[in-house]
């Protein structure tokens, strides 16, 4: 059976925008809430023979949400063309559309909840440093604005995050949330320097950046009905990737001259990557190297072409499909043989000069 299907609808036809897309006239504008509460205590040498006034330790717990998205939202029409509608996900005319269609309609979740540990040394005695340490969790359905789940896509609002009903759901009918792509359990970093003066023209100051980081969660996605990002079970299945660790070296010479030291020539030398690491930095996540699932390859044809794509993506939302589609790769021998290798690495030492001169 066939239909007169169109992938492209235009967004701007004039019409009814449920049958060519458009913009939701009750569209509310993205919004975040944020929730900070900390504690900072600057230490004495009466508090603690160890430190003097010159430290400060402070923590602080932070939440962030994302209450509501703006995003381009994929669902399909009478004559089953896909169209689109920019709304809020799972709010609105978003929400009363796919509920007509006996579609779950799917909110963005983007939820952030961080405790950090900072101990800080002002300057003084010719030194000073900071050193801290977070732990967080950063857990939803929504790669934001610059999309994690594509790879830091930049595409603002029309990311493939709802480019369909089937988005937001795993090949095994789950709703997606989990640890998003960037999600770091563990951060450590330090940054000091040390200034010597060597008399009140000449002044050196060595400084350093050191970085520990756990790794981002991989997960599996398979490409159904041309969306790209679906989980093939869950998000992370495939673990992390290697602890992240950077030491970066700064030095900077301060030479002043002239009237009462106007004039300052400035020689810079930065060293990033100090150890030259390779840390592992992303893996190959698709498991299959060309094949498109549609719902004719999972059995959808008993009915015309656009009553097989509707209960589809009905049945995709609640059904099952992962192992479908894995005996489907393995038939047609399309696995890629990449799948779950390292893909990126950390970046290799780079070594920067500069001068500066100032007046």
């Amino acid at each position: 059976t066939r239909c007169q299907r169109d992938f492209r609808a235009p967004s701007n036809t004039p019409g009814d925008v449920l049958q060519s897309g458009g913009i939701d006239p009750n569209l509310k504008p993205f919004r975040q809430t944020e929730f900070t509460a900390g504690y900072e205590h600057q230490f004495s040498l009466e508090d603690f023979s160890l430190l003097s006034g010159d430290y400060l330790f402070s923590s602080r717990y932070t939440h962030k949400q994302v209450d509501r998205a703006v995003e381009d939202l994929g669902f399909l029409n009478s004559t089953g063309s896909e169209v689109y509608l920019i709304g809020n996900p799972g709010l609105g005319l978003a929400r009363q559309t796919f509920l007509d269609s006996n579609l779950i309609p799917v909110k963005a979740q983007r939820d952030y909840d961080a405790v950090e540990l900072r101990l800080e040394k002002r300057l003084s005695n010719n030194y000073y440093f900071n050193a801290n340490y977070t732990y967080s969790r950063l857990f939803g359905n929504y790669g934001g604005l610059a999309s994690s789940d594509e790879n830091g896509r930049t595409s603002p609002n029309v990311n493939r995050n709802f480019d369909s009903p089937i988005s937001g759901f795993t090949a095994d009918g789950r709703p997606d949330n989990g640890r998003l792509a960037t999600d770091r359990p563990h951060v450590f970093k330090m940054f000091g320097a040390y200034n010597v003066n060597w008399n009140e023209n000449n002044a050196t100051e060595f400084s350093g950046f050191q970085n520990i980081s756990s790794g981002t969660p991989i997960t599996t996605i398979v490409t159904v009905l041309g969306i790209g990002t679906i989980p093939l079970t869950r998000r992370g299945d495939l673990g992390r990737t290697a602890v992240f660790s950077q030491t970066d070296l700064g030095v900077r010479h301060r030479y002043k001259f002239g009237m009462d030291g106007k004039f300052t020539i400035t020689a810079e030398l930065d060293i990033l990557n100090l150890f030259d690491e390779a840390n592992e930095l992303g893996k190959f996540r698709s498991i299959a190297r060309t094949l498109t699932f549609s719902e004719e390859d999972l059995g959808f044809t008993s009915g015309t072409a656009s009553q097989n794509l509707v209960n589809f993506m009905r049945a995709f939302q609640r059904r099952s499909f992962s192992q479908q589609i894995i005996a489907r790769i393995t038939q047609k021998g399309d696995k890629d043989v990449r799948y779950g290798l390292s893909s990126s690495f950390q970046g290799p030492r780079s070594v920067r000069f500069g001068f500066r001169f100032t007046f």
